[in-house]
């Protein structure tokens, strides 16, 4: 290979390695300027190929996980199906948009403004989209950029980010200057710095840690069960107020709560529960749910239907039902999801629940936000282990804390599991891994 072709493929690679660094677990934010930067100065259709394809594909390659340990894939399947996922992406949020950009004769000011449109694209089709790596959520640990996530959402936040890295090549342009220093100035008077906070109330967080393989064993996870009474004997000699458990936490379904769940109904007694939990409903046939329920003195008093599911997660798609006999995880059950997006009260306050993916959206949960003192995610990353996927995850909790000034309660089974102050730090967590539980009171 001549030297040139080595360059066309070193520069697309030198890309995909900055950009999957800023969002791997390593979270080298920092890395993401440079990456855009090297984008923004290429005018090849190919460059931009691959340069996505370099970095979506390691940035995404922890779905593996889910798909060839529990959810019985075949890896060469596995592998290619995340292939098309990307290829998919790449399309929208690469060619797409360097297409558009040629339009406007690569103009930089355009260049953002464009990425950007791509980002909302994906995150809301097909299939309610996929708002993950959308370079805004960076800005959560970037100081003073991320206050700007109060006054226009992850969105604002690419846009500065990709401003501020196309800088160099802009700024002998007066109109890029100007469009470069409206975009700082005229948000400032909607940046938000005040909060809700509850007070007074007094917490528990408990990470089971129960291994996936263990839950997807019905019999093993029973044999669990004695672990989480111990956990929650422990808790209750903390004396909280509401004790929250992870996403599906429990191996027996809320219809059977009276009759399996009795233990957990006891506990009730002491402190209040929230907790997620497979529900089973029956119509015209049975109906599962994934949900999240409040219960005090021994009763059901509240819930949320999850609303926005996960596609080929909890439900397949037209025309891809064939995909059920390949992914045996699904168990050829679709999920039902909830009616509309309600917040929950217990003990006084009202609680928004998202559960696992729905809190990579950004306007469902401003909806979580607007009805809540309080926001609590209920989540299981047990089905992608330590990956990046997980920390990509708790991130996009982070982002949503400063985006709502709401605190954020992270429920996780395998964890980590952490309170989030209204400015995305982590106030208080359990590493990823560890069995335990944390206290925390709003009093402090």
């Amino acid at each position: 290979m001549s030297y040139k072709g080595l360059e066309k493929i070193a520069l697309p690679l030198i890309f995909g390695a900055l950009f999957y660094l800023a969002f791997s677990k390593l979270n080298l934010w920092f890395l993401i300027f440079p990456a855009l930067y090297i984008l923004a100065g290429q005018r090849s259709f190919v460059f931009w190929f691959l340069s996505g394809i370099f970095a979506l594909f390691p940035s995404l390659f922890w779905i593996r996980i889910a798909m060839i340990d529990y959810g019985g894939v075949l890896t060469p399947v596995a592998y290619a199906l995340i292939a098309l996922l990307v290829i998919f992406l790449v399309s929208i949020q690469f060619l797409a948009v360097y297409l558009l950009w040629r339009v406007f004769r690569y103009n930089p000011i355009v260049l953002p403004l464009l990425w950007v449109l791509a980002e909302a694209l994906r995150s809301s089709v097909p299939y309610g989209g996929f708002p993950w790596l959308l370079v805004g959520e960076l800005t959560v640990d970037i100081p003073i950029l991320r206050e700007y996530l109060s006054a226009g959402g992850v969105y604002l936040g690419s846009l500065l980010v990709w401003y501020l890295s196309v800088l160099p090549h802009g700024f002998r342009s007066r109109r890029f200057l100007i469009a470069f220093l409206a975009l700082f100035i005229l948000p400032l008077p909607f940046i938000r710095l005040s909060s809700v906070r509850p007070k007074g109330l007094k917490i528990a967080i408990v990470q089971p840690n129960v291994d996936e393989e263990v839950k997807l064993d019905r019999k093993k996870f029973y044999e669990y069960l004695p672990e989480y009474w111990k956990l929650l004997d422990e808790v209750s000699k903390e004396r909280p107020d509401i004790v929250f458990l992870p996403e599906s936490a429990f191996p027996f379904t809320a219809n059977r709560l009276y009759s399996e769940g009795k233990k957990l109904l006891s506990y009730s007694q002491k402190f209040t529960v929230v907790t997620g939990l497979i529900d089973i409903r029956f119509g015209e046939g049975w109906e599962p749910y994934n949900s999240v329920f409040v219960i005090e003195k021994g009763r059901v008093v509240d819930f949320y239907d999850k609303s926005r599911l996960l596609p080929f997660g909890e439900y397949v798609p037209f025309p891809f039902g064939f995909t059920k006999e390949i992914f045996g995880a699904i168990g050829g059950t679709d999920y039902v999801p909830g009616q509309d997006v309600r917040c929950v009260k217990a003990k006084g306050f009202r609680l928004g629940t998202p559960i696992c993916f729905e809190v990579s959206y950004y306007s469902l949960v401003r909806k979580f936000a607007d009805c809540g003192d309080l926001i609590a995610v209920f989540t299981n990353d047990g089905w992608f282990r330590d990956s990046d996927g997980t920390f990509q995850h708790l991130r996009q909790a982070r982002v949503r804390a400063v985006e709502n000034r709401r605190f954020v309660l992270w429920v996780n089974n395998t964890g980590p599991s952490a309170v989030i102050s209204p400015d995305g730090s982590v106030l208080k967590r359990i590493p990823y891994g560890r069995e335990g539980f944390l206290i925390y009171s709003f009093q402090e």
